[in-house]
Formats: structure tokens, sequence, C-alpha cells
């Protein structure tokens, strides 16, 4: 794409992300947007390649139980990145779940259920937590479910912010703690 003072925002949106979700309202009629930023420039000073997250999180997490998981990313320009947890995009609906053309921007995000938030994205009593130098990502689940989560990496150049890369993604918490109870019936003698 040539250079541009306005920049470039290419995305995709979809509908929908399913009834199981404890932490969205109206999950059915969400949907989600994925976009990529091409920074504005005149020129070619913003020659850019997104940053790339190096870790897919897990699917599943264990309640009651800590992750810590490198959910850093890489980027090949030598950008600075800070990281950061953010509340995910909505998208298409239900009436219309797959737009073409997809709406311009600004996309609106998706609505949390009571009690959950970007930094509280698993509930009261959970704690969720990213190191925003690292991207190291602490979690630490307090009930089952499956739940929505949002986090940004951010580039900086020059000590100015150029663009960012939004991970969505979803984390099913399970109870790993099962409890077993070997039950062994006596024999009965038989006549011989």
């Amino acid at each position: 794409l040539p250079p541009s003072a306005s920049g470039y925002i290419v995305a995709y949106q979809r509908c929908c992300r399913g009834p199981a979700i404890s932490n969205l309202s109206n999950p059915s009629g969400t949907g989600l947007t994925i976009k990529a930023i091409i920074p504005p420039s005149t020129s070619n000073f913003y020659i850019n390649s997104s940053a790339r997250f190096i870790n897919y999180p897990p699917l599943v997490i264990c309640n009651n139980e800590n992750l810590n998981f490198n959910h850093a990313a890489s980027d090949p320009d030598g950008d600075s990145l800070s990281y950061e947890l953010v509340t995910p995009h909505a998208g298409a609906t239900a009436g219309n779940p797959a737009p073409n053309p997809i709406p311009a921007p600004p996309y609106s995000n998706v609505i949390w259920a009571g009690g959950y938030s970007p930094t509280i994205p698993l509930g009261s009593g959970s704690t969720t937590t990213i190191n925003p130098t690292t991207g190291q990502l602490f979690v630490d689940a307090n009930s089952t479910g499956l739940f929505v989560v949002g986090i940004r990496v951010n580039e900086w150049r020059n000590g100015v912010k150029i663009s960012y890369v939004t991970r969505d993604f979803l984390f099913k918490v399970v109870n790993c703690n099962i409890s077993l109870v070997a039950d062994i019936n006596e024999q009965e003698t038989t006549p011989g």
C-alpha cells in the first residue's frame, strides 16, 4: 500500500461467540472484530511490521491453581513493546453474521456481564494481571467457565505509540481437583 496521511485499518468481522461464555452480556449475539492498523505516514518513516505474540495461551486452565504464562511478543522492527489487559471488540451480529463490506471504524467493544471487566475477566475472587514490560501473564481463577480475555501489545518507536495488536481469546477454566475413590467389592467364595 502507498503511504497515507491517515493510515489504514484492515478488519474482519464474524458472529457469534456462543452461549457458553460466562463473562459477556449476550454472548450468543456478540461477534468479534479482528483488525490490523497501518500507521499514518506521508513517507516511508513508519514502515512497520506488527508485533507477534511468541506463544499461544493455554486452552484450558485449572481453577484455584496459579497460571504463570509468557504472553510476550517480538517485534521484527525492534520497536519497544508494552502490554495491557483490554476489552476486545465486538463484531458482527446474529442478524448479519458476515457483513460484506464490514462497517467502518470505530468498532464497538464487547459488553461485560456484571462483575467482569478487562482487568477482572474471570470474575470476582480471581486475579488476572500482566506485567506491562515483559508480558508475563499471571492468572489465579476462582471459578469454572468459559471466559473472553483481551491482551494488547503496544508498539512504541522513539517514544511514540505507532500501533498495537490485540489478542482476543478464550480461557476455559475447569475443576482439576478430582477425587477418586477405589471401590473394590469383596469376592464371594465359590464352593469347590
